[in-house]
């Protein structure tokens, strides 16, 4: 058996989806048979190893039980190779689950082709942006932790004693139950944006925490960990629609070219500080959304290659 068949059939082993012959052919591997021995001798002593030792014994007597003596033989020669190969993992920093054959860190994994909104195994609501990925694992319900790439907007469905926590790069946010929206616009640039509740602010490279309230925006730079806090006014987020009060003109704008990494400027005849009142959908198209702004306040557009120019 050549390298790339001996990765294939550890693999399947990995995921569960070995079949009988494949088990047989991992069991009479020489470099495994080896590994056993050395494996199953070496552990006697370690609680976590003797644990792993009576479950898969356990699972050699339900399983062998009602078989004749050479199927006995097999399967015993095929949970010895699994219980070593645990034991090497979990060694390694493997985790593994007590049901079955499969690994406990297995991963759900989200991605956004089109604005959708995605909800957790908790409850918990996810506003993804076009080309966001959130993972999670099986287990989430256990332990909530959601890794996200890309821009998203979270609203957090509170369980009593259970703490919430997005990983993003080099950092993570905890939470208990609130709203707060994640734009990751480059490696040199998060934001984190709080809508209602509270949350914790952590960088994982120096330790520092920031406890954020309603209506403030912390600014992350990955590549040296420097953060800043910003306040923001004006903005709620509601059932997936942003709702703005008097916002000025400029600073709409300037939200919205974050939102949509748009190129949207203002005239110099307009009076920048006009204020807008209105809803925006999380996936409602940028051209609709300058349509809107243009109606509400009697304004005109203008279309030139990527860019579009608000004006009298």
């Amino acid at each position: 058996m050549d390298k790339v068949e001996k990765k294939s059939l550890i693999k399947s082993l990995l995921s569960g989806r070995l079949t009988k012959k494949q088990r047989r052919e991992f069991a009479d591997l020489e470099p495994v048979d080896i590994e056993i021995r050395k494996q199953w001798n070496e552990s006697g002593n370690r609680l976590v190893n003797v644990e792993i030792k009576e479950q898969i014994w356990k699972k050699v007597k339900n399983r062998c039980e009602y078989k004749d003596r050479n199927q006995v033989l097999v399967e015993l020669r095929w949970y010895f190779a699994a219980a070593s190969l645990a034991l090497l993992l979990t060694i390694g920093g493997f985790w593994l689950k007590s049901n079955g054959d499969k690994i406990a860190n297995e991963f759900i994994k989200i991605t956004a082709q089109q604005s959708q909104m995605y909800t957790l195994p908790d409850s918990t609501k996810v506003w993804m942006e076009p080309g966001s990925t959130i993972r999670y694992a099986k287990t989430f319900n256990k332990y909530r932790k959601v890794w996200l790439s890309g821009n998203s907007l979270f609203e957090v469905y509170k369980h009593e004693g259970s703490t919430f926590q997005v990983y993003i790069d080099k950092a993570f946010i905890e939470v208990k139950g609130t709203c707060f929206h994640v734009k990751q616009t480059n490696a040199e640039k998060n934001e984190i944006t709080l809508f209602n509740g509270k949350i914790e602010f952590n960088v994982e490279a120096t330790g520092q925490r920031t406890v954020m309230k309603p209506l403030q925006k912390v600014i992350y730079n990955p590549s040296n960990a420097e953060t800043k806090i910003e306040q923001i006014a004006n903005i709620k987020w509601e059932n997936g629609k942003y709702n703005f009060t008097d916002i000025p003109l400029q600073e709409l704008i300037s939200i919205i070219n974050q939102m949509y990494n748009s190129d949207v400027i203002l005239h110099k005849g307009i009076n920048h500080e006009s204020a807008f009142t209105g809803s925006i959908r999380y996936d409602e198209p940028l051209e609709d959304v300058v349509n809107k702004i243009c109606f509400t306040l009697n304004l005109n557009k203008e279309e030139h290659a990527n860019r579009i120019i608000i004006k009298n």
